[in-house]
């Protein structure tokens, strides 16, 4: 709808203007009225019209004038002048100001009027549209302009960059903000990226790329000559030159500053956080993509240190080793602590090379080869043990394609971890006996699955299709303990585990395994251990201590 504005003095021609047609039929919304030139002004600057139909004479501010404030304001606005009056000055004086046509109210009719309108709706519609085709013409004028800046800085970083004639010829002919000399690179990346590509669509998450784009280059007007592009995957470049600073304190002062302003400043709008690595100062342009190398292994550090940070150390290579990270006799030593479930030194032997690994830092695919190693023990003793691969790894993706998606080498060890202890679970539900028969397999399986519910032997032996009696005796004669015993056990062995992990008071362990009585649970407990929850939970406590 065409927004219509109708200034006259005479308020009773309001109405019967309004009445004269079917306004919004014709695609016109009549959206204010006004008595005087003044009031049409006021009325104006909150509803921003597409059309103004006034008189030209009115007291005070007349017509003329009224047309000529409007469009100054409003330079898109259409007019249609009104007057009692066949006075070719003022039709002279409208159409000059900028009318689209001129009405005379005596001699208005429904017809009249209708021819005017459809013709300023057709020249609005062809100027609107003109203007559609302007934005998209200039949208692919910068789109085209953005793909080769982007790929100029791409082909200056790269391992084959061109000589110095096509740097300047480039420079000048991109209208890049931009010196040669005194430059420092950053390499950012987008934290938690492969996040943002599960929970964002294609085209959100490139949206979100272009506000981070936007919002840095906005900040970065105030720090020298500089220049911002994306590259692939959640990275992009900061390329800050300083042809007039000889200080490299200060070039790295006010970087720095410029960094931490966009780290700010994302976080607070846009909710996520980035890291950069910073290289030293390059001399000359033509030595750039060296600096950018540079930059990116310092940026590999936010794997052992964490995200959300600025990394500038002049020392980027990984500490040279003289040991292996993982010896074969520990890849030996994980195979025996699983299949015996052994959970707590498991626990202490992952931990142990996780600590190794954060001790030398190595570069990042000398640590990843590590990690692929201890993937690769889950998943032979999962096709050992012949066990359903989801009851370890519960996302689709592959656990190696799951391991490119961590920024963190915190990330990547509790995850390994809990890997390895899904593990110890699946071996421990499915490893029995070979002498044990199904219906007591059966019932086993049963209560590892269930053992958090409030399950009866009735339940447990309509699952397997016995009756109590029957189950109760076969299980008692193969397994040494009546069912209702067993599982009180591996709920204790369960409650132990929970205990131990310290991030559960006593009574919700009590309900984390399964028992609905408080009391009951002490008395279990104390059956099979020789001491209460609380006694485990503080001798458990304190061997840690005194271990450390």
């Amino acid at each position: 709808m065409l927004k219509t504005i109708i200034v006259d003095d005479d308020v009773f021609y309001h109405t019967n203007l309004k009445q004269l047609i079917a306004w919004e039929a014709e695609g016109f919304i009549i959206s204010g009225t006004a008595v005087s030139g003044a009031e049409a002004l006021r009325l104006m600057a909150t509803v921003t019209p597409d059309l103004l139909i006034t008189d030209m004479s009115m007291p005070g501010l007349n017509g003329v004038n009224l047309i000529r404030q409007a469009l100054e304001k409003f330079p898109q606005l259409k007019v249609i002048a009104l007057s009692a009056y066949e006075d070719f000055e003022y039709v002279k004086q409208s159409l000059k100001m900028g009318a689209a046509d001129y009405l005379l109210k005596h001699r208005l009719t429904p017809e009249t009027l209708l021819t005017v309108l459809r013709s300023v709706k057709r020249s609005i519609d062809q100027e609107k549209q003109e203007e559609r085709a302007q934005n998209r013409l200039e949208e692919q004028i910068n789109l085209g302009r953005s793909v080769l800046r982007r790929n100029f800085i791409k082909n200056l970083i790269s391992e084959e960059p061109p000589d110095r004639e096509k740097i300047h010829a480039g420079i000048e002919a991109l209208e890049l903000n931009l010196a040669t000399k005194n430059l420092l690179v950053a390499a950012g990346m987008i934290d938690d990226y492969s996040h943002l590509k599960e929970i964002y669509t294609a085209s959100g998450l490139g949206d979100l790329v272009h506000s981070l784009l936007d919002i840095s280059a906005e900040i970065l007007t105030d720090t020298g000559q500089t220049i911002i592009s994306g590259l692939d995957e959640g990275k992009f470049i900061i390329i800050f030159s300083f042809a007039d600073i000889c200080s490299n304190q200060k070039m790295y002062n006010l970087v720095i500053m410029a960094l931490n302003r966009i780290r700010a400043t994302l976080k607070r709008y846009l909710n996520i956080t980035v890291s950069f690595g910073l290289s030293d100062v390059c001399t000359h342009i033509r030595d750039l993509s060296s600096f950018y190398r540079q930059a990116e292994q310092l940026l590999e550090k936010r794997f052992y240190y964490g995200k959300d940070r600025i990394f500038y150390d002049q020392v980027v290579e990984g500490k040279p080793l003289n040991l292996s990270l993982l010896e074969v006799k520990e890849e030996k030593r994980l195979l025996e602590l699983v299949k015996a479930q052994k959970r707590e030194e498991l626990h202490r032997a992952l931990n142990t090379i996780f600590e190794r690994i954060q001790q030398y830092q190595p570069n990042l695919s000398a640590s990843k080869m590590v990690l692929v190693t201890l993937i690769t023990i889950v998943n032979r003793l999962i096709c050992d043990f012949e066990l359903p691969e989801e009851m370890v790894y519960a996302e689709i993706r592959t656990p190696f394609e799951q391991l490119e998606g961590f920024d963190t080498i915190c990330e990547v060890k509790s995850w390994i971890l809990s890997l390895y202890s899904k593990l110890v679970d699946a071996i421990e539900l499915y490893q029995f006996d070979d002498g044990l028969s199904e219906v007591t397999k059966n019932a086993i399986r049963f209560m590892h699955q269930n053992y958090q519910k409030p399950i009866s032997l009735r339940q447990i032996a309509e699952e397997n299709g016995v009756n109590c009696s029957y189950l109760s005796r076969k299980f008692k004669q193969e397994c040494g303990q009546g069912v209702v015993d067993y599982l009180n056990s591996f709920r204790v062995k369960k409650a132990k585990v929970l205990i131990e992990q310290g991030c559960y008071i006593v009574k919700e362990v009590a309900e984390a395994v399964g028992f609905s009585n408080y009391n009951y649970f002490f008395k279990v407990f104390k059956d099979c251990q020789g001491m209460t929850p609380l006694t485990y939970e503080k001798y458990y406590r304190k061997g840690k201590r005194d271990s450390s």
